[in-house]
């Protein structure tokens, strides 16, 4: 009903400054933010993708998760379609080492059972402007960030209005509505997908921001956001639709607000920014449990669990450039976070009771100092934490980065970097009261890498990074007697990525994307899940008249999975190809896409298919 509300106000709103209609806004030069101090993603010493508003464009009406899947080198287990939980692999890590941010404030949530990691088919994507992709460690800039970082940037401020709605095969329906005006914005969206019977997500959001100048030197930016999301599907490892003995679906309920304030101050001398940001996830599950099988005879017994976190951040950053060859930027950070679990455990001929409380105060110190001479750019950065888990005393960290890069003639330029992170334990498998362990150690990280690359302006910008990642002391179960969590696994990962791209003289635009990665555990010889050893994809839009055609083709390599009925097994490689055309009518961008066009159907976990070949209908209406 609030979008629809909207919808209708944000209809009248346009027609009435039908009269006054801008020209359409253009992103500004995107400065990302991989370390303390910003780069473009050209320049940064990461690997980093950019999504804008044009690569966007022809996933409307489809989730964030699915966008996310579609690059090279992130894997995501679960579909919204299938009502899973969307964790997200990045460079062989675990999906808890993942950071994702939205507008800045970071969405993981340490009560999750799977370790902070943030389920991404609870995240809108109808209101998303940009979404940078971050491989490799970021601590220092983000903490806990030992893979990566995702940041979700949601669209500023504009003039005008718009809304949209979206229809599609397997119960895919979707609506949204903006309204804003000089410096504010309300948008609310609504989403449907899945047909029920092995699964559906529902999705709900509420997005408010607004920013102004309260002085020529101080800035002013408010944002808010509410979400509320239930998905219904086979539980984890119970083999899906096709192997699974119990036929319950496991429902799992989720609502997420956050509030952040940021301010930048310009005075003579650098700028001053800082933000509070406070983050609120009350979660609920009700899962049937799963029956024993090959891997397990006994199964999992059914659970009913509450969740409630809250989290406040304060941080505050000076950057000031250091003559004309320097940068510098210092920073500090308070953040301080509580959660409450509340379940019980079916046994079948007892239940019992499961329920633990967590307090988490972290202070940190950071600075970055960058500078160049010569064609030569040297970065080097470190982070002090101090961290206290209510009376477990105070526990200290360093994470430590530094990068060299070098420009070259012809338009080339060079780098490496080495980085050392680490990231606490959840609170899941610390206060957990039947598989917690108090004592577990932080997670930790060595990242190595190194790049050759072109200018961005190239006739082919083209960018190959080699990587080697090495995990320690991750968070892992023992069976025992008694069983509980331990630190003991061990990850290897080595690869390469690729990107390249052009612009031909007809305005064809082709782009290439690829991973090569092999992932190892040292101690055991275990295989690890959801990690394919090659990944590669190719985007090409083709101006068709006054429309545009695009195309994505995608292979996925064989990944190793687990389920309890069945065991062990390889799910065999995927190629899938997604074609859309957009084209404009009267006010109106009309979409129509055949997701999955030549109908794959592959396997996203064991006894769960890919949804497979679906047609969509995205109308955007617009007045900015």
């Amino acid at each position: 009903m609030a979008v629809l509300a909207l919808g209708a106000v944000a209809a009248a709103w346009a027609q009435a400054q039908a009269e006054e209609r801008p020209q359409a806004r253009e992103l500004d030069a995107v400065r990302v933010t991989t370390t303390v101090l910003p780069a473009t993603a050209g320049e940064a010493i990461h690997s980093v993708t950019v999504l804008g508003p044009e690569q966007l464009a022809p996933w409307r009406g489809r989730s964030l998760a699915e966008v996310l899947a579609a690059q090279a080198g992130l894997v995501l287990d679960r579909s919204a379609r299938g009502g899973g939980f969307g964790a997200l692999y990045l460079r062989g890590a675990d999906p808890s080492h993942v950071v994702v941010l939205v507008d800045g404030v970071r969405q993981n949530d340490p009560l999750s059972s799977r370790g902070s990691a943030v389920d991404l088919n609870t995240l809108s994507l109808e209101q998303v402007e940009r979404i940078e992709i971050v491989r490799g460690a970021a601590s220092v800039a983000h903490a806990e960030a030992i893979a990566g970082v995702v940041h979700v940037h949601t669209r500023r401020p504009a003039s005008g209005a718009s809304a949209g709605a979206a229809v599609g095969g397997d119960g895919l329906r979707a609506v949204h509505a903006v309204l804003s005006g000089d410096g504010w914005r309300l948008a609310a969206s609504d989403r449907s997908d899945g047909d029920g019977d092995i699964g559906s997500h529902d999705l709900r959001a509420l997005d408010a921001s607004w920013a102004g100048e309260l002085r020529p030197a101080l800035s002013i930016r408010a944002a808010a956001g509410y979400g509320d999301s239930v998905a219904r599907g086979f539980p984890d490892d119970s083999g899906g639709p096709r192997h699974a003995v119990l036929r319950e679906l496991e429902e799992r309920e989720a609502r997420t607000r956050h509030v952040s304030l940021q301010a930048e101050w310009r005075p003579a001398l650098g700028a001053v920014e800082a933000q509070w940001a406070w983050f609120a996830r009350d979660g609920a599950e009700d899962s049937p449990g799963v029956a024993g099988g090959v891997r397990d005879p006994v199964g999992l017994p059914a659970l009913a669990a509450r969740t409630g976190y809250r989290r406040d951040e304060l941080q505050a950053t000076w950057r000031s450039p250091l003559g004309a060859r320097g940068e510098l930027a210092v920073g500090i950070l308070h953040q301080r976070e509580r959660g409450r679990y509340d379940g019980r455990i079916d046994y079948g001929v007892f239940r019992a009771p499961v329920a633990f409380a967590m307090e988490r105060n972290t202070g940190a110190a950071f600075a970055e100092l960058r500078w160049r001479h010569a064609g030569w750019t040297a970065q080097g950065g470190l982070r002090l934490e101090r961290r206290s888990d209510g009376d477990t005393g105070h526990v200290h960290a360093s994470q430590p980065m530094l990068s060299l890069q070098r420009r070259l003639a012809g338009g080339w330029h060079w780098g490496a970097s080495y980085s050392r992170s680490s990231r606490p334990p959840s609170f899941y498998a610390l206060g957990h009261p039947l598989v917690g362990n108090p004592s577990l150690r932080q997670e930790r990280a060595e990242h190595r890498e190194a790049y050759v690359a072109t200018d961005d302006d190239a006739a082919w910008p083209s960018r190959f990074t080699l990587f080697s990642a090495r995990y320690r002391d991750l968070v892992d179960f023992d069976a025992g007697p008694p069983p509980r969590l331990v630190n003991r696994a061990r990850i290897e990962a080595d690869g390469l990525e690729w990107r390249s791209s052009h612009r031909f003289g007809n305005d064809w635009r082709l782009g290439l994307d690829g991973t090569w990665m092999r992932v190892r555990d040292p101690a055991g010889g275990a295989i690890l899940r959801h990690r394919p050893r090659l990944q590669a994809g190719a985007d090409l839009l083709v101006p068709v008249g006054g429309a545009e055609l695009s195309l994505r083709l995608q292979h996925l390599g064989r990944r190793f999975d687990s389920a309890i009925p069945t065991g062990d097994r390889w799910l065999d490689r995927a190629t899938t190809l997604d074609v859309a055309i957009r084209r404009p009518v009267g006010p109106a961008m009309l979409l129509l896409s055949l997701d999955d066009a030549t109908d794959s159907r592959g396997e996203e976990v064991i006894g769960l298919d890919t949804p497979g070949r679906r047609l969509r209908l995205s109308l955007q209406w617009s007045l900015e």
